[in-house]
């Protein structure tokens, strides 16, 4: 449980310290309150942490999923709170998790978010990142690479895919209506998802990698 509940708080550090960059990449693509709605989600988040003693892993997740909707009812936060939900549903009530859960994790979170936002890769949205992440840690799982290895490759694919969402025109949310301008700025939930995972491959994250 401490793993995942550092882990949980290392993402609201992203999120939070991220505010100002996605704010200004949202206010050229969108509403302008991505990293406003993001640093709220996250300090609702940090008080359900602060607050939890418990040991039951979905409960604690289904729990931040729902602080996280209420605090952040924006698309992206109603996506990632779906996100955690989904997530919860599959963890039981495990105390601690394991790699292999690490491992498929990115892709329901993926497989949530697309099924609920009606996007795809080539949208520009997150999923530009996200799927690119999943797929590259679930393959080189199966190839026996550590996983500290196939996270940081995981990783960099995430990165190569937020870069090309530069370019690229959005098929979705309030971004479609600019009709490609503003094209040559990433996609800002893609951006989030690169700073989260980077994050958790960091030193300091080691333990939630298993190392």
């Amino acid at each position: 449980m401490d793993k995942v509940k550092k882990a949980l708080y290392s993402i609201c550090d992203v999120l939070q310290e991220e505010k100002e960059e996605l704010t200004e990449i949202d206010s050229r693509l969108g509403d302008g309150d991505m990293g406003i709605s993001m640093d709220k989600g996250a300090a609702a988040v940090r008080e359900v942490l602060d607050a939890y003693q418990e040991t039951d892993i979905s409960k604690l997740l289904s729990s931040c999923g729902a602080a996280f909707n209420r605090a952040a009812p924006s698309t992206l936060g109603t996506l990632l709170s779906f996100s955690m939900l989904a997530v919860a549903k599959e963890t039981g009530k495990k105390p601690e998790l394991e790699e292999a859960d690490l491992v498929r994790f990115p892709a329901i979170i993926a497989d949530t978010i697309a099924a609920r936002g009606k996007a795809k890769v080539g949208d520009k949205t997150i999923l530009d990142a996200l799927v690119p992440f999943a797929e590259t840690l679930e393959k080189l799982s199966a190839d026996n690479v550590s996983f500290a290895q196939a996270w940081r490759e995981a990783a960099a694919a995430a990165e190569k895919g937020m870069e090309g969402t530069k370019g690229m025109t959005a098929k979705t949310g309030r971004a479609k209506w600019l009709d490609g301008r503003n094209k040559e700025y990433p996609d800002g939930g893609a951006v989030l998802c690169v700073k989260v995972v980077q994050r958790l491959a960091e030193p300091e994250c080691g333990e939630v990698q298993g190392e």
